[in-house]
């Protein structure tokens, strides 16, 4: 297994190695580099939807979708629809899409927040669709110790309505299904169950802070949101089909710049 660290403060491309058949101690090592680099992007791998799921399992428990008859386990994200052809710039499939394109981690409006993605490139684009991460932990770590202080005891509420009004996303779930997204309360202040690191809890999800200002802890959200997701620490890949994909939502924010042509 060949590790190449990128030129972020995160972030890691991994070659040499088959994730459809891995034992004991290749994964191990997997999870260690994983830990230490926050996201890791596997190249050549073409795994099946059996492949997939039993590398997901691997992590912990599998997530449900956003619709309650939805299972557990893989989702789709194209532009492409069922027919072949590519979605209309305002359909529903594009605008709810359209969300992944500010920073965030994923599932925080939800209780249960997403331990980690992984994300399989199957068809992509010629141009554009590149997925960009950002290190919350060296962010934490660039704040002066007035604001870490603060910071420290602080809640944070993420809203999947907040998030999703704004670009039409509510659309694709009714009312009781919305029902079961209530907005959910997260500390900004995170401490890595594994590596004891601290790190930024923010993103597009979250609201406002508890027991502060709506509007000035809005402000301050995304003050530290932008001012995290900067050189050095943010990573940007280019995907190639096959390419494989594993973050840490618990220290990393994603977004999709933009959505070409392809599905991954």
């Amino acid at each position: 297994m060949n590790i190449q660290p990128s030129d972020a403060t995160l972030g890691a491309l991994v070659t040499n190695v088959d994730l459809g058949k891995l034992c004991d101690a290749t994964f191990q090592q997997i999870d260690n580099l994983w830990h230490q680099h926050a996201i890791l992007v596997f190249s050549d791998q073409y795994l099946s939807d059996e492949q997939h799921l039993d590398f997901t399992s691997r992590f912990g428990r599998l997530e449900k979708g956003l619709r309650q008859a939805s299972p557990a386990g893989l989702g789709r994200i194209t532009n492409v629809k069922r027919d072949g052809s590519v979605a209309e710039s305002d359909s529903l499939q594009n605008r709810f899409n359209s969300g992944n394109s500010g920073w965030h981690s994923d599932s925080s409006y939800k209780r249960v927040s997403a331990k980690a993605s992984i994300l399989a490139a199957h068809q992509v684009p010629s141009e554009g669709g590149e997925t960009e991460w950002a290190d919350m932990r060296a962010a934490y770590d660039e704040l002066d110790e007035q604001m870490k202080a603060w910071l420290d005891d602080k809640i944070a509420v993420h809203s999947y309505v907040f998030s999703h009004a704004p670009h039409g996303g509510l659309e694709i779930l009714n009312d009781e299904e919305l029902s079961h997204l209530p907005p959910v309360e997260h500390r900004l202040v995170r401490t890595h169950p594994v590596t004891g690191r601290k790190s930024l809890f923010v993103g597009r999800h979250a609201s406002h802070i508890l027991d502060e200002d709506e509007e000035t802890s809005r402000v301050l959200l995304r003050k530290l949101t932008e001012d995290a997701c900067q050189p050095p620490r943010i990573w940007k890949h280019k995907w190639s089909a096959g390419d494989v994909a594993l973050w840490d939502n618990r220290c990393v924010l994603n977004q999709r710049p933009c959505l070409a042509v392809g599905s991954a």
